[in-house]
């Protein structure tokens, strides 16, 4: 069942969609890999839609048993001007040079 969030910004413009199975798909590549980007769910390009996701992610893990990971949404930028999320298991990616190595891999980016 998709479960719509409203953006304390865009609360008039924008209704931010996220199905349960891209949430569970996300727990499970966290589990697998300790990441997800925008090449696993096109609509983390959308700042907003990521950082709700983030959220979304956070609850799973919060109720899922004997679970804890430390979920962390990161936006960094690139050469040439892109900037992109990466949403993170601290615990598994170890820091926040080694996510923004993981994500311009994973999009096909260069870090600065």
């Amino acid at each position: 069942m998709p479960v719509e969030t409203k953006t304390k910004i865009h609360e008039d413009s924008k209704k931010l969609v996220y199905e349960d199975s891209d949430v569970k798909k996300a727990m499970d590549l966290i589990r697998q890999r300790g990441y997800v980007t925008r090449a696993d769910f096109k609509q983390m390009a959308d700042e907003d839609w990521a950082e709700g996701f983030d959220q979304k992610i956070e609850a799973g893990f919060l109720n899922a048993e004997n679970e804890d990971p430390y979920i962390y949404f990161e936006q960094f930028d690139f050469k040439g001007g892109d900037i992109d999320s990466i949403i993170f298991d601290m615990d598994q990616v170890g820091n926040r040079e080694h996510a923004s190595e993981l994500l311009g891999a994973a999009i096909g980016q260069q870090v600065y």
